[in-house]
């Protein structure tokens, strides 16, 4: 189902009318509802996982996908996402729900959550958001792939770099060969994005850092539909009476 329409933040654990809006099956509600089937058989909407260490920005990434601000963020290290949320979004007529995950190396189980997702509903997409030093860390990556099977892709976004001399892109491609040094540490991603993930009020007075924020968001959306191709992956669920890690067709 592809809709423009902008709806409000879906906060999981809670018993809100909008996720009758949203028509998605919420796995972490208390009261488990009938599983969806298969999705090629209705269930058309994309399943993007954001994901990352707690406090480097998680939600400022998932609001720059957005192209609004939904999320709750921090301009500190605080972590602001204490439960998992899905918002959703249209990209390029095809509707999309980006789930916000709070951040690993916390009391909270945030591969057990993805697990779940991928087991009760399907991910179309893994996005590893990255900081340069601090927000780069295998075992959050061998965390989730425990969690999911390596045929589900994953890609790396790398946020923090409004003050890159160069292009944000030479951050992953320049003279340092940072892409390189990822796949050095077995970070291994399908593809990347470069941005910032400045708020609108951080860059309303600095037009090259506005720029660089709206260049932001077409990268992080295009990475998207890339590694999505425009389809929805075929994923079949446990309760619909499939094995979960059958091959995509």
């Amino acid at each position: 189902m592809a809709s423009s329409k902008f709806f409000a933040p879906t906060r999981l654990f809670s018993d809100t009318p909008v996720l009758s809006r949203l028509r998605v099956f919420n796995p972490f509600e208390t009261k488990s509802p009938t599983m969806p089937m298969p999705v090629n058989n209705g269930d058309r909407v994309h399943v993007i996982v954001v994901f990352g260490r707690t406090g480097i920005g998680i939600s400022s990434l998932v609001n720059l996908i957005l192209g609004r601000e939904d999320a709750p963020f921090s301009t500190d290290m605080h972590p602001c996402t204490v439960a998992p949320a899905a918002y959703r979004v249209d990209i390029n007529g095809h509707a999309f729900d980006i789930y916000d995950i709070p951040g690993f190396e916390t009391d909270y189980s945030s591969e057990k959550t993805i697990g779940d997702l991928y087991t009760e509903r399907g991910i179309d997409l893994l996005m590893y958001c990255l900081r340069p030093k601090e927000g780069i860390t295998k075992k959050i990556y061998n965390d989730v792939r425990s969690a999911v099977p390596e045929r589900v892709p994953m890609v790396g976004v790398v946020t923090g770099l409004e003050k890159q001399r160069a292009s944000m892109e030479d951050w992953w491609m320049g003279p340092r060969k940072n892409g390189d040094m990822l796949v050095s540490r077995g970070l291994r991603f399908v593809d990347h994005a470069c941005v910032t993930t400045l708020s609108r009020e951080d860059v309303s007075y600095n037009m090259d850092l506005y720029e660089r924020r709206y260049q932001s968001t077409q990268a992080v959306r295009n990475l998207i539909w890339r590694n999505c191709n425009g389809t929805k992956r075929v994923t079949y669920v446990k309760s619909a009476g499939y094995l979960p890690d059958l091959p995509y067709v």
